[in-house]
Order: structure tokens, then C-alpha cells, then sequence
């Protein structure tokens, strides 16, 4: 699945890290502010960085 956040912004993001198995979540509208309307969910999945373990685009995610 690779969609604009724009699409979804009244949603969020859930991630799981793949190295730690950490699970941690984003307000699709604050990634808006700090990104663009523009930004993919897959490009959040790619910077986005584990605070677990630090590993950095390791993970999984799904909207919810």
C-alpha cells in the first residue's frame, strides 16, 4: 500500500519494528506538518526510525 498522506490524514500509522519488534504510531497530520501532503506512506516506512532499538526504514506498518 503506498498512498499520499493527504488521502489519509484524519487516520495514523502504525509501525512495528522488524529488528526489535517495537510498535509505535504517528498522527497521519503531524507527519503531514513535518513532511508535505505530498509524502507517501511508504517514504514515512523508509525514514521512519525504531526508538527501540534505532534501526532506521526496518519496519512494517499499517493505517489505522
Amino acid at each position: 500500500m503506498n498512498v499520499k498522506l493527504s488521502t489519509v490524514s484524519d487516520k495514523k500509522m502504525d509501525l512495528t519494528c522488524s529488528a526489535c519488534g517495537h510498535n509505535f504510531s504517528y498522527k497521519i497530520a503531524d507527519l503531514i506538518l513535518a513532511t508535505s501532503d505530498d509524502t507517501t506512506t511508504h517514504e514515512v516506512r523508509q525514514r521512519a526510525v525504531c526508538r527501540g532499538c534505532g534501526a532506521r526504514g526496518n519496519n512494517t506498518y499499517v493505517i489505522v
